[in-house]
């Protein structure tokens, strides 16, 4: 028996200890901060294990680390776009980021995503299906141990809407973030919404629930894109079951909204159809009472219309509209274009794929 051992939370492992083999936490963490530092379950030359083998043994015929397949796109402006195709044979697309001094690993929560965004790609595939929590971190891991990077942030901004999964993203947040193993802390995950209200009340509750977790921490990043119902509708359809005034009710109840970096609103510009001065200024009314930056996305082919890119000229406009009004504004600019790697262009699978090699 092959347990992934991935998918653990250092709680579910402690159980399991008690359970199969009668041990307290003490191995259990040891076999937790192994797999997430080192990514081995070889525990038989640890000191802790010393006198236990025999545990030893066990371990490492019922635990494993062995990662899905992996293919690499070419690398482009400094991104990273790997592939990881599941034992269903369905893919799955992350991005790892360099940053100054750092890198940000870019994850997906689902195969695909039922969102149907008009101008995201990936809403073409429609949703193939959720991944597992072991599925989520293992694009950390394959990130950490066979590219050798480090990610210092990690962004569920890649495939699937991730409140759609919100138990497993949950679960794939306590495993990162716990200081024992991968000891990313929440404040450096972010994860994306388009607007699932649902969700983000939920993870309110996990705050009330379990304030010693720190769910307040955990930064949203929510694509906002247009200020008025209808046209926020037809751009992204989940506004026809939670329009902009349910939407921000949620968030001015979550503990984010009162954080000056709890809530980045993403909004992507496209050109004569949300980029005017008077969008501008609509958005700044919008966000009233709720602390967060402002991320714009200069619109670029992707989805199922090609809107075409905004003038520079409106980008700076709508730009100095928002931070004229005090609000931390910055334009975002979509590297990885070429291999599918910028935002809102995972899905579409870049001309060169290679096989990772050790």
């Amino acid at each position: 028996m092959n347990i992934f051992s991935l998918g653990f939370t250092l709680k579910e492992l402690n159980d399991y200890f008690r359970n199969a083999y009668g041990k307290s936490e003490y191995h259990a963490k040891k076999l937790f901060c192994h797999i997430h530092t080192v990514g081995g379950t070889a525990l038989h030359r640890l000191p802790e294990f010393g006198t236990a083998g025999k545990l030893a043994a066990q371990i490492a015929d019922t635990f494993t680390v062995d990662l899905p397949p992996m293919n690499l796109c070419l690398a482009q402006e400094g991104l990273r776009k790997f592939v990881l195709t599941m034992g269903d044979g369905l893919r799955t697309e992350s991005v790892l980021i360099p940053m100054a001094g750092s890198s940000t690993l870019c994850v997906s929560s689902q195969i695909g995503c039922a969102r149907n965004c008009v101008f995201c790609e990936t809403g073409r595939l429609g949703l193939k299906r959720d991944l597992k929590t072991a599925e989520i971190v293992a694009q950390w891991a394959a990130a950490r141990f066979k590219l050798k990077a480090s990610p210092r942030n990690i962004v569920f901004m890649g495939m699937g809407e991730p409140f759609d999964n919100f138990n497993e993203v949950i679960r794939a947040v306590r495993i990162l973030s716990d200081s024992r193993g991968a000891a990313i802390p929440k404040r450096r995950i972010s994860v994306s919404t388009a607007g699932h209200v649902d969700g983000i009340r939920a993870l309110t509750r996990l705050e009330h629930q379990f304030p010693q977790e720190a769910w307040r921490t955990l930064r949203l990043s929510v694509s906002v894109n247009a200020l008025n119902d209808g046209l926020r509708s037809r751009l992204m359809p989940i506004n026809r079951v939670w329009p902009l005034g349910e939407l921000k009710a949620a968030l001015l109840e979550s503990p984010q909204a009162v954080r000056k970096d709890g809530i980045y609103f993403e909004y992507v510009l496209i050109p004569k159809i949300n980029d005017s001065p008077g969008h501008a200024e609509k958005l700044i009314a919008w966000m009233e009472g709720l602390q967060g930056k402002v991320n714009l996305i200069p619109c670029h082919p992707a989805g199922k219309r090609n809107f075409g890119e905004p003038s520079q000229e409106s980008v700076n406009r709508f730009f100095e509209i928002i931070r004229a009004s005090g609000r931390e504004c910055r334009i975002r600019r979509s590297r990885g274009r070429g291999i599918g790697a910028a935002c809102g262009m995972l899905g579409r699978t870049c001309e060169v794929l290679m096989p990772f090699r050790e």
